[in-house]
């Protein structure tokens, strides 16, 4: 059996992103380059919680609000700043405000 090393936050920021680019942040650019980065911005804001080869399916990881948090943190900063020229996409605004269920 083949053993790697998973951060298991990196698929709950994901996951998390994708709904909210689709529901409350559709006008944010979703070009390759903000994606990464807003990836990489929240995993940063997150403490890291790896495992190695996970059988059970328990969660593991920060709550989900605390996932929430940070790819909102991320996005806005990523909008604020984006490490691309603004012709790419219409401005950069967020369609709803940001508040976390």
């Amino acid at each position: 059996m083949d053993y790697s090393v998973t951060n298991a936050n990196y698929e709950r920021v994901v996951a998390v992103m994708n709904k909210f680019m689709k529901e409350r942040y559709s006008n944010v650019c979703s070009c390759p380059r903000c994606v990464n980065d807003i990836t990489a911005i929240a995993l940063n804001y997150l403490p890291p919680h790896y495992y190695v080869n996970r059988e059970e399916k328990r969660e593991l990881g920060p709550p989900w609000v605390m996932v929430e948090t940070a790819v909102v943190e991320a996005i806005d900063r990523v909008t604020e700043y984006p490490n691309h020229s603004n012709d790419r996409q219409p401005a950069h605004s967020r369609t709803s405000p940001a508040v976390l269920s």
